[in-house]
């Protein structure tokens, strides 16, 4: 009879002649826990929160966060898709990752799967191919939440739920289901019921799942009746409705749907934490942000052409999302019959119903820019631009409504602020693929960002070791800086902060008024010298580049510049000198370039506990060949088990210790063959 393992095999091989037919841009979207499984940690120290849904599951992890923030809890948090960076999809206590971790973390998980897959080939005679690209992210992400201790983390799940690879936690806190809708019904079905059984499979026995009470009734069956077969309970948002007494909406003025996803926020800090006051006001009060949401964004004169534009940002790509937006605008934004200019991108998909997005967004006194979005390695092709404005142009009044230029986000970008004119209000909408493209343009100037963590112990060795082997970039010379400053700043080295974990001050160190005058005669020469650089620099491309320098009639003003230049030289040259001197005062000694280098031994210390052997992760047993593998991993060589033969050495040593404690001739006396021993015995 075949095995389950031999119809695996025979999946896999069918799975590879078929991706060697796929065309260009396709996604690798590869569902299932199989490879993930290899390669995430069998123990995990911190507690998922697992957000699954449609709609609002970026809202609820902002919510979250801002709990988790107020509460003074850690946390860990991973949404998809990052933008604009890859790591900006993880944060630490509300920091986006450093890079550079990031970037070490993904090259760990990718040579570790690099192993186990050789490995599998060896073993089985199968490549088990790469991993896809969300799994290479979410496994990271799970590696840097480990890295960085965080008690809990805040998970999105990025399609579906049951096979989703986020789905690989080991131990969770609580579920969240939000909002249910269509979308991406080619991986999920194409009924909300089909879909809801997929999210379905994040929940597990004994963890409470909270549920959009907003949900069709049809798809809360769904949902109870899974509940039911895993032993779980089901939590409808209605119950947090209390909570609603600590929010006054009238100042925060959240729509119905961003209510709901703020209760399903609630009710699970409520389960995670029963004693942790909750304050939405409060919550409120610290601004939840999350990147390409109902974010308000600066466009410079360049773009726009005049001060102080203004647009409104959302990443609606679904109609659930698009019924919200257009609610909001139709609420605040759009007085009276005021036209509202809209610049929108989609992804394509068969399934997605654009006619009746464009239908819902557009009114015929509006304009409509549809631009396309640049598709990255594994990012969905987006729609053509042609086909919305097509559509857009049975809708509006005039075709001169809808942008025919270039379809580009910034090109649309410029039509559209010019169209609106002054005060007018422009919506950038779409796919937050467009959201990315968008953020990346010059003199978008984003009214709140997140900051980035300071690189770590791991990074400090990384610059050590790189130092020593090459010069370093300017970027990494500034992240070395870093990384030297947080080590010595750290509570376990320095006295300063020494008391901050424990919820005391910081301990500021007693300058004297010399040092601190030394300290900012040494800031200022340094600036100086800086400064002089740049000019220098700048002069000498003038120069470089002046056309007129061989000519009859040279550029006097670059010439003027060029023959003060070693003057400018000899001042940036003083200042390096000022700066030196004030430093020596203040260290009491040169600067020492080589004690910038520090070995593994003084950066990490010495490990505490011994490391666990690792174990084979392709090696595949069935439950009787464990046992059996147990039981044989026990005998000794005389086929007794471990326990049973250090039984019987215990009770030989207890035999021989009263010997020893009895007197010869006792001794001799329980020997009844003493005698005859001593008889034989020959004196030499």
């Amino acid at each position: 009879m075949t095995s389950s393992q031999d119809i695996q095999l025979a999946v896999n091989r069918i799975l590879r002649t078929l991706s060697g037919k796929r065309l260009a841009g396709h996604r690798d979207i590869r569902l299932g826990l199989d490879r993930i499984n290899r390669i995430v940690p069998d123990k995990q120290e911190w507690k998922g929160i697992h957000v699954a849904g449609t709609n609002g599951k970026g809202s609820i992890c902002a919510f979250l966060t801002g709990l988790f923030k107020l509460g003074g809890i850690g946390y860990g948090s991973y949404t998809s898709p990052a933008f604009p960076e890859s790591h900006n999809g993880i944060t630490i206590n509300g920091l986006y990752v450093n890079p550079r971790m990031y970037e070490m973390e993904k090259n760990h998980v990718q040579a570790k799967w690099d192993r186990i897959a050789s490995g599998w080939k060896f073993h089985h005679h199968e490549d088990p191919e790469t991993l896809s690209p969300f799994e290479l992210e979410t496994a990271t992400a799970f590696r840097v939440f480990e890295k960085m201790h965080v008690p809990y983390g805040i998970v999105e799940v990025g399609m579906g739920g049951a096979t989703d690879a986020t789905n690989a936690m080991k131990q969770k806190a609580v579920t969240i289901i939000s909002k249910i809708g269509l979308d991406h019904q080619e991986f999920l079905g194409n009924s909300l019921e089909n879909i809801a059984k997929v999210k379905a499979g994040i929940m597990q026995k004994n963890v409470p799942c909270i549920v959009d009470h907003t949900n069709p009734p049809s798809v809360v069956r769904v949902l109870r009746e899974h509940a039911r077969e895993v032993g779980t309970d089901l939590i409808l948002t209605w119950k947090a409705e209390p909570f609603l007494l600590t929010l006054d909406n009238r100042k925060w003025k959240l729509e119905s749907y961003q209510i709901q996803n703020l209760l399903c926020a609630a009710l699970a800090f409520r389960h995670t934490f029963p004693h942790k006051e909750i304050n939405l006001d409060k919550l409120m009060a610290t601004d939840p942000y999350l990147p390409g949401r109902m974010e308000q964004v600066e466009v410079s004169p360049e773009i726009s052409g005049r001060e102080g534009q203004t647009i409104l940002v959302d990443g609606a790509h679904n109609m659930l999302g698009i019924e919200g937006l257009v609610g909001h605008v139709d609420k605040w934004l759009r007085k009276d019959e005021q036209p509202v200019t809209w610049v929108m991108g989609m992804s394509s998909s068969k399934h997605k119903p654009f006619d009746k997005i464009i239908e819902k967004v557009i009114q015929p006194q509006d304009n409509l820019a549809f631009v396309e979005f640049t598709q990255g390695p594994n990012d969905p092709a987006p729609a053509p631009a042609n086909y919305g404005a097509d559509h857009a142009k049975a809708i509006v009044k005039s075709p001169d409504q809808v942008y025919n230029g270039e379809p580009e986000v910034g090109a649309g970008l410029r039509w559209a602020c010019d169209k609106a004119g002054e005060g007018g209000p422009v919506v950038v909408t779409g796919s937050l693929y467009l959201i990315r493209d968008l953020f990346k343009l010059h003199g978008i100037n984003r009214k709140r960002e997140l900051g980035t963590c300071r690189p770590g112990r791991s990074q400090l060795y990384r610059y050590t070791k790189l130092a020593r082997e090459r010069k370093l970039t300017a970027a990494e010379e500034r992240e070395f800086k870093r990384a030297r400053r947080h080590w010595q700043l750290s509570p376990v080295r320095n006295p300063t902060f020494a008391d901050v974990h424990d919820g005391g001050k910081v301990n500021s160190a007693e300058v004297s008024a010399e040092t601190s005058e030394l300290q900012r005669k040494a800031a200022y020469h340094k600036a100086q010298a800086e400064g002089y650089r740049k000019t220098i620099s700048v002069v000498r491309n003038d120069m470089r580049n002046d056309s007129t320098k061989n000519s009859e009639s040279p550029n006097e003003l670059v010439q003027s510049l060029a023959d003060k230049l070693e003057g400018l030289k000899k001042q940036m040259k003083t200042h390096r000198e000022e700066h030196a001197s004030a430093m020596l005062k203040i260290r009491g000694r040169p600067a020492l370039p080589n004690k910038k280098f520090m070995g593994h031994l003084k950066i990490f210390g010495r490990p505490k506990t011994a490391k666990e052997p690792t174990k084979s992760p392709f090696l595949v047993l069935d439950q009787s060949e464990k046992a059996d593998a147990a039981a044989n991993s026990r005998l000794d060589s005389w086929g007794q088990t471990v326990e049973e033969a250090a039984a019987t050495a215990t009770v030989e040593e207890k035999k021989e210790s009263k010997k020893k404690e009895k007197p010869d001739g006792k001794a001799a006396a329980d020997d009844p063959f003493a005698d005859e021993l001593v008889k034989g015995r020959r004196d030499v």
